[in-house]
């Protein structure tokens, strides 16, 4: 038998996987079936949003109930904020930490409970510290919380950092109840809000439309697998945050540092997709 002339390696096609992955188009049916499950997922999304804003903007306009008519507890359908005379019971401090995948990073971080020195019926409750400590590498953000008790319920709500040195235990305070959930605080004369859930919800949602439609933009326009697992791709669950996070903030409103943060956030996103694509 003659061999092959040298560099002839036959007639077999190559089906696409190997070096750079399968790089074959998805074929035309399954490609529209992944366009109209996008569209269909991107309009559940959207029907969610405004539903959630609708909900939240019936919050806003609330006027507050009464105080002593037993209005706005959530079960009879008024549209009013409730407000509970509440008693602090404890206060706590500490960091939430994580890594950012950096060498010489420790998850976990310094928590400290009931630090500080608080009053209470036994005396002066010294600081609890736990955990690790947080080296380089690592992210933390401090938070403080006081325990409040209202009729029925306990809860712990994040507070300021002044407010967490002025307060002590058996401080009175008000607690604003918006159908069942917390929305607002009063304690040594400062108040705090606090986001209903119907707020806080449309950041997530908002986030899988932003990552829908950019799948179903793949299977219009590409249908390559090639591309959709490649590795720029993983920047996009970021961009998606960025995008929610703008867009809640669009709808009802945030401070001008954290539109700032959310810009930066997203933009160094796409920046790094944009990169990777170039170099890769």
């Amino acid at each position: 038998m003659r061999a092959p002339p040298e560099g002839h390696h036959g007639s077999v096609k190559t089906t696409g996987y190997g070096r750079g992955g399968y790089r074959g188009r998805l074929p035309v049916w399954l490609r529209g079936l992944v366009v109209l499950a996008a569209g269909s997922g991107v309009l559940l999304c959207g029907q969610q949003v405004a539903e959630g804003y609708g909900a939240t903007m019936v919050y806003r306009d609330a006027p507050v109930c009464e105080v002593g008519t037993g209005r706005g507890n959530g079960d009879d359908g008024e549209a009013c904020v409730r407000r509970e005379a509440g008693t602090v019971l404890d206060r706590r401090t500490g960091e939430h930490c994580t890594s950012n995948g950096t060498s010489g990073g420790t998850t976990g971080g310094v928590t400290t409970i009931g630090g500080g020195g608080m009053a209470g019926a036994g005396g002066s409750m010294g600081g609890t510290v736990t955990g690790g400590v947080a080296g380089g590498g690592t992210t933390c953000t401090r938070y403080h919380d006081v325990k409040v008790e209202w009729p029925d319920r306990t809860a712990w709500l994040a507070v300021g950092s002044q407010t967490y040195d002025e307060v002590r235990t058996g401080d009175r305070s008000e607690v604003r109840l918006w159908r069942g959930e917390v929305v607002g605080l009063e304690v040594r004369g400062r108040t705090y809000s606090y986001a209903p859930s119907s707020q806080s919800g449309v950041l997530p949602w908002l986030a899988l439309g932003c990552l829908l439609l950019a799948a179903g933009a793949w299977g219009a326009m590409s249908g390559r697998l090639s591309g959709l697992l490649a590795f720029p791709n993983f920047g996009w669950p970021f961009v998606a945050v960025g995008v929610g996070w703008l867009g809640s903030m669009a709808l009802f409103g945030g401070h001008p540092l954290v539109w700032g943060f959310a810009i930066l956030w997203t933009g160094f996103a796409v920046f790094w997709i944009v990169s990777a694509w170039r170099t890769g």
